[in-house]
């Protein structure tokens, strides 16, 4: 049996529109064992046929070796919500190619087992992240995949999660074609203060770096609670991002004091708000024989 731990992940982290990610201390976890026939579990009834994506990950393995897909029974044990920004499809994915690549004794490394990934995923921001842990930066071209890991303290997450999903499809649609010069100029000068305060474990400026202009100015109109919960964080000075294209609003402390008062506040006031915490995992997609 072949088990694959994969964290869920948050990305964009404000002003890192599609290249900047990080893993999270909550898993999914794919469990892949022989057996006559496909059959999977864990996963509702819909997804439970040759196109679920954790099958189809497999699958182009496979294909990148010129073989047959073996049948296989796949239990899956997640509760990373679909559809809310956290890496559900990355979890998916990772998992699919490094069991094959495991079923196969490993024929790609680790970095074409992650270039396998973006085939499926077409950008790593997710999935850079959920193979490696930690604050990643990361780009695809097609072709190859260029990531760097943030040096950054620990630090902590609440992560609010509406009871309602966003198709990414839809998000992205929202987005302007085009920007301003000096808006993207403003952007990369965001995007570097946002790695200096990473470095030096700053919550203020951590927070005065997430001035995006990218992409969460125009999918807050499509979360409700988006200004409940900014409003929340900015009362008690905490850094706040939209985690990928929502609907889960992800705020963010180097103490994890901060962290649980914010908690306090949304319990108090929006108890019906489910409320998660989370920190940091430095380690990415775990691989294990039983």
């Amino acid at each position: 049996m072949i088990t694959i731990r994969v964290p869920a992940t948050s990305a964009n982290l404000g002003i890192g529109y599609d290249c900047l990610g990080v893993a999270l201390d909550w898993q999914a976890c794919f469990r892949f064992s022989a057996s006559p026939v496909l059959q999977i579990e864990g996963c509702p009834e819909e997804y439970r046929g040759a196109d679920n994506l954790v099958v189809r990950a497999f699958r182009h393995v496979c294909d990148a070796l010129n073989k047959e897909i073996p049948p296989f029974h796949l239990l899956i044990g997640s509760d990373i919500p679909l559809k809310r920004g956290l890496g559900s499809s990355a979890a998916c994915i990772t998992a699919g190619v490094l069991a094959a690549n495991e079923w196969f004794a490993s024929p790609f490394s680790k970095e074409e087992c992650l270039k396998l990934a973006c085939d499926l995923e077409g950008h790593p921001d997710n999935l850079a992240p959920a193979f490696y842990g930690g604050v990643v930066l990361s780009s695809f071209d097609g072709e190859s995949v260029e990531h760097y890991t943030l040096q950054s303290p620990e630090f902590y997450l609440a992560l609010c999660i509406p009871d309602y999903p966003i198709e990414t499809e839809k998000a992205r649609k929202i987005l302007p074609e085009v920007i301003p010069h000096k808006d993207a100029a403003g952007q990369v000068f965001q995007a570097l203060k946002f790695a200096k305060a990473l470095e030096q474990g700053d919550d203020a400026l951590l927070a005065a770096s997430l001035k995006d202009v990218l992409h969460e100015p125009y999918r807050r109109t499509l979360i409700p609670d988006h200004d409940f919960v900014y409003g929340c964080c900015q009362e008690l000075g905490m850094p706040f991002w939209i985690s990928g294209s929502g609907s889960t609003l992800a705020a963010v402390s180097f103490s994890e004091t901060r962290r649980d008062q914010l908690i306090a506040v949304l319990g108090e006031r929006r108890p019906d708000l489910t409320v998660r915490k989370a920190a940091l995992n430095s380690e990415g997609a775990k691989i294990e024989h039983e």
